[in-house]
This record gives structure tokens, sequence and C-alpha cells, in this order.
């Protein structure tokens, strides 16, 4: 990605380090980087965060170690969510929004989105018991059809997600998707804020600015998927990412439901089945690059990051 990338009004390089304008600098790509997250839940938490937005919030204290550890265990990436923080009180008389999303993954699993709305943060883990205890949404949960779009505004996890996430949010506070707009906490890749997660698609865009937030999501209210910013599907591994990406672009396919299956093959090449027919084996490779600065905004020096070439698509 060239330099010439969004960033906020009045970024001057005479400013401290920061990780985002970093990786545009050095052309990173975005491809085949989005956390790998099969399944979410989401807490309403109004209040500020802290770096650890689950302990260091108003939550903290209804979040026993016992109950993070038994939702991780069943694989659910707990991330507290609010409208915004400057009209937070205006929204904790509405009760407090819980929401279990499984990502879909595609040509094994369908996802689904469920929602319940409980009256304070200590009926969190009651409300999530079935959760933590392997059994779906349970009693009190009931199907949610809304699409959730996610910015990441976790400032005190990463400066970056600040610095990009908050104007982004406040663009899109005016927008046709304000109804849908979430603030939320860390998601993973701190350098390619503004960092953007569709639910429940489990659809990861990075370096995100208000024009590609509209471009991205007109394309996705019509079933389409803007390539330009993305990083992956979540309930893929990094390989299967790159190779959805590769397919995609090679054949230009945007319907949101062109590719049909994504499955590693026992000789290391990965299988895309496209909804026309065709089905390819895409033959990558893994480079582990040195990054010239730290990753994130207050990480170590010394560094790498991963990138994948394609060597060649088969027909599988």
């Amino acid at each position: 990605m060239s330099p010439s990338a969004w960033s906020p009004k009045g970024w001057s390089p005479l400013v401290e380090f920061q990780c985002a304008v970093a990786a545009r600098d050095r052309g990173e790509p975005l491809a085949a980087t989005a956390s790998q997250v099969s399944a979410w839940l989401l807490v309403e938490v109004a209040g500020a965060w802290g770096r650890d937005a689950i302990g260091q919030s108003e939550l903290g204290p209804f979040a026993p170690r016992v109950w993070r550890e038994a939702i991780r265990r069943q694989g659910i990436r707990v991330i507290t969510i609010r409208r915004d923080l400057v009209h937070a009180h205006d929204h904790e008389r509405a009760g407090v929004r819980l929401v279990h999303v499984v990502g879909p993954r595609p040509g094994r699993q369908d996802g689904s989105c469920h929602r319940r709305t409980i009256g304070d943060l200590h009926e969190v883990v009651a409300a999530t018991e079935s959760l933590a205890s392997g059994g779906g949404a349970g009693a009190g949960w009931e199907p949610d059809p809304e699409r959730y779009v996610l910015v990441c505004t976790n400032g005190r996890h990463d400066a970056c997600c600040a610095t990009f996430g908050r104007p982004l949010v406040r663009a899109l506070r005016s927008s046709p998707w304000a109804a849908e707009l979430w603030e939320c906490s860390h998601v993973g890749g701190d350098r390619f804020a503004a960092n953007v997660v569709l639910l429940p698609d489990s659809l990861y865009f990075g370096a995100v600015g208000p024009d590609d937030a509209e471009r991205l999501l007109r394309a996705h209210d019509v079933g389409r998927l803007d390539l330009t910013r993305y990083r992956g599907r979540s309930t893929l591994r990094l390989t299967e990412q790159a190779a959805e990406h590769a397919v995609r672009s090679r054949f230009h396919v945007a319907d949101l439901h062109g590719v049909v299956a994504v499955e590693t093959l026992e000789d290391g090449r990965v299988r895309v089945d496209l909804a026309d027919g065709r089905s390819l084996a895409v033959r990558l490779r893994r480079l582990e690059r040195p990054a010239p600065t730290p990753l994130t905004c207050k990480g170590d020096e010394g560094k790498r990051y991963p990138e994948f070439v394609v060597l060649g698509l088969d027909p599988a």
C-alpha cells in the first residue's frame, strides 16, 4: 500500500512513531492478515476501556478469570463494544447488549448470530453460562438479523487504533450505516488501523478511511466483497485467506458467496471452490519478512511479519 493511503487530518511525520503509518509506508500487504476467530461474544461496555478492555473496564469486576478461561476454551473471543464514549450514559439506560456470533466458514459451516439484553454487567456470567459450557446460545437468546460494523478504537491497547479509528467512527455516524456502527476493543492487527470487522460474516478490512468504508459497505449491502481493503475472513487460516484472496483477485470474483468452499489439502495446497463450479488448488509460499520498525506503536524492534507469494493456481 502506498504512503499516500488515507491518514487522519493533521498527521505529520514529526509526531511520534505510528505503526499504521509505518506499515503503509513499507507497503505491507493487507491480504491474509485477519485474526483467526471462529466465534465471538460482544459485550456492551459503555465506559472507558484500558489496554485489557475486559479486565480494565467496568466489566472487569464481573468477569472473573475462570469465566474468561471457560469462554476461551470454547473458541469464543470476547470483544467489548459501545455506541460511542461521548454519549455512553445515554446508552446505559437501555441495558447491556450481548451478541454471540458463530462465523461462517465456506463449505463447512453456516454462521449464526444471537442476542440478548441484560440489565447490568454483573449479569454477564450468568447470561453466558450456556456459552461457557459449550452449549451454545441457550434460553434467553434470540436470533439477531442485524449486521454489526465494528471499528476498533481501543487506543489504550495501541495508539493507532484511536488515531485512525475514531475519525472513521465520527465520519460513519452521519452515514447510512450509523445504526449498525459500534466502536470495539482490540481485534488484532494494530498496524492496519483503522480496522473494520463485519459480523456475522466475520470479514476483516484494514487501513480503512471514510471513503473506503463507504465503498466496502455499499458493496456488502448488495452481497459483494471489496478487495481493496480486505484482510480476510477470520474463520480461515492465514494460508486459506491468502488462497481465497488470490482466486478472487485472479478471476474477479466479487460476489460474497462466489467462494463456496476453502480447504487445505494434504500436500499443502489450498483448494478454493467457486460457485460457478470451478475448483482451483492454490500453491503458496509463506515468507517471513523482517520489519524495519516495530509492528505496534510500543512494540519491540526486530520482529517479522508473514507474507504469502502465489506460486500457481492449478485445476483441482
